[in-house]
């Protein structure tokens, strides 16, 4: 009726969160601030704590992945939940394996109910665990039987996954554990290594012998419409051996190269201001007009927004990045006549809210600089990617392939200097 007021809100629930009490190694882990195996956990992602109730009241066992399922609703809504952490729940290592391996049970059906959560909740989050944690979880699997003799972290990691194992399908485990691709990030493609650009430069032939081998290793190019059906259709699963080409800024030589690798489905991502100008961020370099784009379109290239300008949208106001995503948009739109469906952030600059400008704007996905693999649970505007380098080896290489993240840092270092001291004995 006319004047009357607007219904009140529902109340946003209180997340009854496990919590421990006393010396022993699980009370320690108990009262942790994470109690997740998932060090790259991106702006979006599953509550740090084990929930087990709602509102003052512990969950029944057949309740407890509803009560993660409220939690992730909520952050799903951008709103992160009241919470009270009490010690009642759990007190033994045997009773974490068994609540845990509980929820994992209970997961399964809220996702089937629900897909659009699986970012939010544990079950989504296997790639969010660095290389040696998911490693570490695959080996102990099989002696998920055992988990209450396993660390403490790691017990309660393998009930929980051991619990969806016995719930899900053969096509949803392989979905969510095995369903995986790699983003690899190019900037400058010249080789030449200038100052301050070293860390953002590949020889054009270190990408040519990149693509052949993975072409040989029979991996499989993605395309932009391939990643917008595996995070969105729930059934999806992608083969063995997926990877992403991308590359930012729109250099001029980077996009003459791409231009012949289009059964790679390369993704370019335009500032769009600066084509046909210079790259103000970097050393002034060339950027490709929007001639040279169309033409690597025309190739088989996808093109992408990396904002109007290149500046970090974090540390923008709401209508500066409104504009920014959605200005460059219409210029791509304008010039190409196709709307682009990804963004990269620049500078990887991103928080919640340019996550959410992002999907608002229109975007089907939007890349970080974050590395790490991405699976099916991962959020779809938080992409993780890894970039190559001008010291990259064989070797170095491969790592990056099988683990989407940085060789450890003394080989990196040891990469560098060998790079470093090949390149002074040329140079003199």
């Amino acid at each position: 009726m006319p004047g009357s007021p607007a219904p009140a809100p529902p109340p946003t629930p209180v997340a009854e969160v496990v919590d421990g009490s006393g010396g022993s190694r699980v009370a320690q882990w108990l009262a942790g601030d994470d109690h997740l195996l998932g060090q790259l956990r991106s702006v979006v992602g599953p509550w740090h704590h084990v929930v087990v109730g709602l509102d003052g009241r512990a969950a029944a066992p057949e309740e407890l992945a509803e009560a993660e399922a409220a939690v992730a609703r909520q952050l799903a809504a951008g709103r992160a939940p009241e919470e009270h952490r009490r010690s009642d729940v759990v007190r033994t290592r045997r009773e974490l394996v068994a609540l845990s391996r509980r929820r994992g049970e209970g997961s399964v059906a809220v996702v089937r109910a629900e897909p659009e959560l699986l970012p939010h909740l544990q079950i989504g989050s296997w790639y969010a665990a660095g290389w040696r944690a998911r490693w570490a979880r695959r080996a102990a699997l099989p002696w998920s039987r055992l988990a209450s003799l396993m660390p403490v972290g790691l017990a309660a990691d393998v009930a929980f996954w051991s619990g969806v194992r016995r719930s899900a399908t053969g096509r949803e485990w392989r979905r969510l554990t095995s369903s995986s691709y790699v983003v690899l990030c190019y900037h400058r493609l010249t080789g030449l290594g200038s100052p301050g650009q070293e860390r953002m430069d590949v020889e054009p032939r270190a990408l040519r012998r990149h693509l052949r081998v993975l072409r040989l290793l029979r991996w499989h190019a993605l395309s932009h419409d391939d990643l917008v059906r595996f995070h969105t259709d729930p059934d999806a699963v992608l083969p063995r051996r997926c990877y992403v080409v991308t590359a930012d800024d729109g250099f001029a030589e980077a996009v003459t190269e791409l231009q012949r690798h289009g059964r790679h489905h390369p993704q370019l991502f335009v500032v769009t201001a600066a084509a046909g100008g210079t790259s103000y961020w970097m050393g002034d370099e060339p950027v490709a007009d929007w001639p040279d784009v169309a033409a690597a379109v025309a190739g088989g290239a996808q093109v992408g927004s990396h904002a109007r300008h290149h500046v970090r949208l974090d540390e923008q106001d709401h209508a500066t990045v409104r504009e920014e995503l959605q200005g460059s948009r219409d210029e791509i739109a304008a010039h190409l006549g196709v709307v682009p469906g990804a963004l990269a952030y620049p500078h990887g600059g991103h928080d919640r809210a340019v996550r959410d400008a992002a999907r608002d704007a229109g975007y089907d996905l939007a890349y970080t600089t974050r590395q790490g693999r991405n699976g099916a649970g991962t959020d779809r505007w938080c992409l993780r990617r890894v970039e190559p380098k001008l010291w990259d080896d064989a070797a170095s290489l491969t790592w990056k392939m099988l683990t989407a993240q940085s060789p450890p840092s003394r080989w990196e270092r040891r990469l560098r200097a060998t790079w470093e001291r090949r390149r002074a004995q040329s140079s003199g």
